[in-house]
């Protein structure tokens, strides 16, 4: 196992924690129905972390004491979309969708890197690219992983 892996899993276990600590989730069985929680997962967790999928949901169901549902989606956009129709009941999503739906959605918890709240992304460009700051880069052609990450 990389330390990628080791720092995810440390990372979503440290989150559902944090989602079960905050008030609503601390008594879930008051809030959640009985057919149990519906949690929406972004393609940031592949389908190939199946062992780490399934800690979580049984993380989550033995914490909260109702059946847990993963549901999985390939774009944020679908995540977002599921929550904002009630769909779900929670899910981990980046800030982006948030802010855009922070009308229709509730903040729970938000994950900590060191303990503090930080989110870090990485820029790359070629090894021959003279690129040293986002403005060496006006105009080129960029790829990302999803719109609304």
């Amino acid at each position: 196992m990389g330390t990628g892996a080791l720092n995810r899993r440390s990372a979503m276990i440290a989150t559902a924690g944090l989602l079960l600590s905050c008030s609503g989730f601390a008594r879930a069985h008051e809030i959640v129905p009985e057919r149990g929680l519906r949690f929406g997962l972004t393609p940031v967790f592949l389908t190939s972390d199946l062992e780490l999928l399934g800690r979580l949901q049984a993380y989550l169901q033995r914490t909260m004491g109702v059946p847990v549902s993963l549901i999985t989606r390939r774009t944020y956009q679908e995540i977002t979309a599921l929550l904002v129709s009630r769909q779900l009941d929670a899910a981990w999503i980046c800030g982006y969708p948030f802010v855009a739906h922070r009308r229709d959605l509730q903040l729970v918890a938000v994950p900590l890197w060191r303990g503090k709240p930080l989110y870090q992304s990485y820029l790359i460009v070629d090894r021959d690219r003279p690129a040293e700051g986002l403005m060496d880069l006006r105009g080129d052609i960029h790829a990302f992983s999803d719109p609304d990450s």
